[in-house]
């Protein structure tokens, strides 16, 4: 008769030649305490039921070499179980089975004692002690199969032996009983152990699935909310923050500060030194944010070299300037990247919720609105959202809705400024110049509301509508026989940032007829400076190479317009009006004027004078070398009719 079915039988050979695992061991050691512990509590339940059988000597004895064995067992596991066991040696899984031996032993040697000698004790007591030792310690010992099998082999073997030693009627069948006893007991101390390793390789790809879960997550998050570059919040992830800080203000009532940061001449740093290196400086300002705020915090990058930051329970504008000038300070230290050394600075805007506003896209603008004043301003400043700054918005409203009106009924038209010859006055173009009056009688400058329509988005319309009045009045005055020469358009900053809207607008013009022969263009240094300038040179190629004369205008006004005459296909400099007007009381006027008039005829390229207002003026830049002009001395800018009949006076004048 079989005692354990055939297909256990592969399973127990692979058990027996099993080396136990880092979780095997753990686990034994985690059990044996609690076993010593046990052990200890059962040989002094066996001493003090032998207590007057005449034993007490042995007695006295096994019971101090159990608890002293116990106590060892018991310290040596306490030492162990913080220990992280990643490999179990040969040496180690010896050390675990001679262990094993040795907690049998003393069971053993009781029933030895007690069954086999027939000594003093009681024989059956000894019997089921040492089986109930024997039983707790193979599910002790269960996830180190061979260490099991020893010390339950100690023990029913000693059993076995005890019986026939003593001679014991029963011998025979307690040795049946004890094979079949140990075999069932390795049978479910095996099929526990697998049950136990089974458990530890699911809860091992459960961790393992959750923490690829957990990194997926965390990297989802990284990629939605981290900025690559500098590791602070992106754009989205600030927004959300900030949206979340104004719906805890309308809860609590705590106040906080927004702040919105631009670096001073990052452009510069692209440019000069590459892109990798703006980056690194990028880095290190994200550094130095983090160094000079507190915990609480919140930092983020919107985009190319400006950061937002919010300061949660500030409330007052002394708090916001001192917080700010240490930023300042902070940003203004020189950075050395690359081998290089760079001086990076900041502008600051700063707007205060709730006494600025509540909601969180009118605290960007407003905070956005101070830091453009803080640039105006000189750069390397703070600038705090007030009223004064309020009236600005609140007048910038009132421009723009009355531009979208003027836009939608018409009421945007173009004035012509004659370009005359110093020589003789004889017209030979114009400059297209844009008006606006408002329903009032009232005369907007366009410096005033040009730059309203770039921050408001209505310069691409505006444009539109300047070149396609410019195109109809040429063509009209083409029909009448009259030829103004060049009309001059001007061209604003924005227009050339994006050259897909100009180029079709050229496209417009050309599609009439209207070339580079009739069409010049006029350009300011506003073209290169700001954000988005890298193509306006290969822009600016383009026209030159598709027929149209490039003129800068307000030459002389500029730190850099020396440097951009390099770069760009320039075919006249305006000189501005400001060195026009004292060119009869200013030494330093004139010799700007004259210099530039030299530049002028250096280069092989016109000059023409604005401002121009007196006779003597006229005389005096035209003994300087410069060739063109326009001014009040001959007109003030006029409309569409007034000029074709100026022509039409100036064709028969001129026969």
């Amino acid at each position: 008769m079989r005692l354990l079915p055939p297909s256990l039988l592969p399973g127990l050979r692979s058990a027996l030649t099993k080396h136990p695992s880092p979780e095997d061991v753990s686990s034994v050691v985690a059990a044996t305490g609690f076993g010593a512990t046990v052990t200890a509590l059962n040989a002094a339940v066996y001493a003090l039921g032998c207590l007057g059988s005449g034993a007490g000597g042995f007695l006295a004895g096994w019971l101090a070499v159990v608890v002293v064995l116990s106590a060892v067992m018991a310290r040596r596991s306490a030492r162990a179980v913080g220990r992280v066991v990643t490999r179990v040696s040969r040496r180690a899984a010896r050390r675990l089975l001679l262990s094993s031996v040795l907690f049998a032993l003393p069971w053993a040697v009781l029933q030895v004692q007690a069954i086999g000698l027939r000594g003093p004790g009681e024989p059956m007591l000894a019997m089921l002690v040492s089986i109930g030792m024997l039983t707790g310690g193979a599910f002790m010992l269960h996830r180190a199969f061979v260490a099991a099998l020893a010390f339950q082999g100690v023990i029913l073997g000693a059993t076995i032996l005890s019986f026939h030693l003593g001679d014991w009627p029963q011998a025979g069948a307690v040795t049946v009983y004890a094979m079949a006893y140990g075999l069932s007991l390795s049978y479910f101390a095996h099929a526990a152990g697998e049950t136990a390793r089974q458990r530890d390789k699911s809860v091992t790809l459960l961790s393992t699935a959750v923490d690829g879960l957990s990194r997926a997550r965390d990297e989802n998050y990284r990629l939605a909310n981290i900025d690559t570059t500098t590791g602070l919040l992106n754009r989205k992830a600030f927004d959300e923050a900030l949206r979340q800080a104004t719906e805890r203000r309308m809860a609590d009532g705590a106040g906080f500060a927004l702040l919105l940061l631009d670096l001073d001449r990052f452009k510069n740093v692209n440019d000069l030194f590459g892109h990798a290196v703006g980056d690194e400086l990028l880095a290190e300002i994200a550094a130095r944010l983090r160094a000079g705020l507190g915990a609480g915090d919140v930092i983020g990058r919107l985009g190319g070299d400006e950061f937002a930051i919010l300061l949660p329970g500030v409330k007052h504008a002394a708090d916001i300037a001192a917080i700010a000038a240490r930023l300042i300070e902070a940003l203004n230290r020189p950075a050395r990247l690359a081998g290089r050394q760079i001086h990076p600075g900041t502008s600051i805007g700063a707007a205060l919720c709730p006494a600025d506003a509540t909601e969180s896209a009118d605290l960007l603008l407003k905070a956005d609105l101070a830091l453009n004043r803080a640039k105006e301003c000189g750069r390397g400043l703070c600038v705090q959202f007030d009223a004064l700054l309020q009236r600005r918005v609140v007048e910038a409203d009132r421009l723009e809705a009355g531009l979208r009106s003027a836009l939608d009924e018409g009421r945007v038209h173009v004035a012509y400024q004659p370009r005359v010859t110093l020589e003789d006055g004889r017209i030979c173009g114009a400059e297209a110049l844009v008006r606006w009056t408002a329903p009032d009688g009232e005369r907007i400058p366009p410096d005033v509301f040009l730059p309203i329509a770039s921050e408001r988005g209505l310069l691409p319309r505006l444009s539109r509508v300047i070149a396609e009045t410019v195109a109809a009045d040429m063509l009209a005055w083409r029909r009448a026989g009259l030829h103004p020469g060049k009309i001059a358009l001007n061209l604003h900053p924005d227009d050339l940032k994006t050259p897909e809207l100009l180029m079709e607008t050229m496209a417009m013009f050309e599609t009439r007829g209207i070339t580079g022969a009739e069409l010049m263009l006029e350009i300011t240094e506003g073209c290169f400076t700001g954000r988005g300038t890298d193509r306006v040179a290969m822009v600016l190629d383009t026209l030159a190479d598709r027929g149209y004369d490039l003129a800068l205008d307000d030459f002389g006004t500029g730190h850099a317009a020396l440097a951009h005459l390099r770069k760009i296909p320039v075919a006249e400099l305006k000189i501005d009006r400001s060195f026009v007007a004292g060119i009869g009381t200013s030494r330093n006027d004139r010799a700007i004027v004259a210099a530039i008039a030299e530049i002028a005829r250096g280069m092989e390229i016109r000059a023409l004078a604005e401002g121009v207002e007196t006779e003597e003026q006229r005389a005096a830049l035209a003994a300087m070398g410069v060739t063109l002009g326009q001014g009040y001395l001959w007109s003030h800018p006029l409309g569409a009719k007034a000029f074709a009949a100026l022509l039409d006076s100036d064709r028969r004048r001129t026969g």
